[in-house]
């Protein structure tokens, strides 16, 4: 699945360079091998949090003197033009990591049943001896095939995690410098419905 970043965060990428030379002007591609390597997809979600989250008190304060209005019209602009977007984008990342992940998973496990049958029967007629080994090689087989599995779904465990605290905290920040009546969180499901 091809991702499309959101305009104003191009934009703002282009000024900002970082170690792990990630191109926001192009599309993120988002498919079982960049879920299961994870480092690719790590770097993009840090960028976006970098340029959306980590930035919003600065994007909402960007005078020296704004009155009420300019200060209410900058956070609506923040909001829908590049926090709302960033926030969209990345939880399709980790959605379509997710979905992959559980597709990857089904395959795996009807991989290794079929397995543990074809094993059942070469143990069983293999010069009818019985190989004491063969049980300890399936359990080691089973494992590895199990370990990029085990690994990429902890990564986005804690992915959600920290998209859950970080929204906390944007959320706290847009209720300090914006309206403290709106509530946020359900303006983006909103947002994400639009479509």
């Amino acid at each position: 699945m091809l991702l499309e970043i959101p305009a104003a965060i191009k934009q703002k990428s282009n000024k900002i360079l970082t170690n792990s030379n990630i191109n926001l002007n192009e599309d993120v591609e988002v498919n079982l091998q960049t879920c299961l390597e994870m480092k690719q997809l790590t770097h993009i979600l840090k960028k976006l949090r970098h340029l959306s989250d980590d930035t919003l008190e600065t994007n909402l304060n960007d005078s020296e003197l704004p009155n009420l209005q300019y200060r209410l019209n900058q956070c609506k602009k923040v909001v829908s033009n590049e926090l709302f977007p960033t926030w969209e984008i990345r939880d399709t990342i980790l959605n379509q990591c997710k979905e992959e992940l559980s597709n990857y998973k089904q395959r795996l496990d009807q991989s290794h049943n079929s397995n543990l049958a074809n094993d059942k029967t070469m143990i069983i007629d293999s010069n009818n001896n019985l190989d004491p080994y063969s049980k300890r090689d399936l359990v080691k087989k089973t494992t590895s095939d199990y370990v990029d599995y085990n690994a990429s779904t902890k990564w986005l465990e804690q992915q959600i995690g920290v998209e859950n605290i970080i929204r906390e905290k944007s959320v706290v920040t847009l209720k300090n410098n914006c309206n403290d009546n709106i509530e946020y969180m359900k303006q983006f499901n909103l947002f994400c419905q639009r479509k």
